[in-house]
């Protein structure tokens, strides 16, 4: 005798995911997003982004000179940072403006260098730089407190040539 078999049948109710199961991996996705965006870096204050420009902007000087073996300046406004080329003679490779730090401070060779005088002189005539860079990776030596409206940095050239940035005391 034979047996008979019947067709296997398929509850559509089984074809796809529950409500309970959606909801818990859409819960899982959250907090995933949530832990990730919590440690996310903080964006730096805009004092501090600008004194690392700046800091970025002599560094990139200082090499800069050292591979075309061109000397180049800097000249320091109480706004304005330019980057001079000597090329027989000196000429704006680059400038740029500050508006988050609220005073500055320049000691070259020793001495403080008054810079609301320096550009008054400035508009009268041309002035050399205040900071020289060679080829060989000499930097004059200098210290510039810079001061935002919380805290304060030092900008100063290290043993190598290269500019560092250190909270001030």
């Amino acid at each position: 005798m034979a047996i008979a078999r019947r067709p296997k049948q398929t509850r559509q109710n089984e074809a796809g995911f529950t409500l309970v199961e959606i909801l818990c991996v859409l819960a899982l996705l959250g907090l995933t997003a949530g832990l990730v965006v919590l440690n996310l870096p903080k964006p730096a204050p805009p004092f501090r982004g600008e004194a690392q420009a700046m800091t970025t902007l002599l560094n990139l000087a200082a090499h800069e000179s050292m591979i075309d073996g061109k000397s180049r300046g800097i000249d320091l406004t109480t706004s304005q940072l330019s980057i001079l080329e000597y090329d027989g003679e000196w000429r704006v490779a680059r400038e740029q403006d500050f508006t988050d730090i609220y005073g500055m401070n320049l000691v070259v060779e020793g001495q403080s260098i008054d810079l609301m005088d320096r550009e008054k002189k400035k508009e009268k005539k041309d002035l050399p730089p205040l900071i020289y860079f060679d080829a060989t990776g000499t930097v004059t030596p200098f210290t510039l407190s810079l001061n935002g409206p919380e805290e304060s940095v030092t900008l100063a050239p290290d043993a190598r040539g290269r500019i560092v940035m250190e909270a001030a005391p």
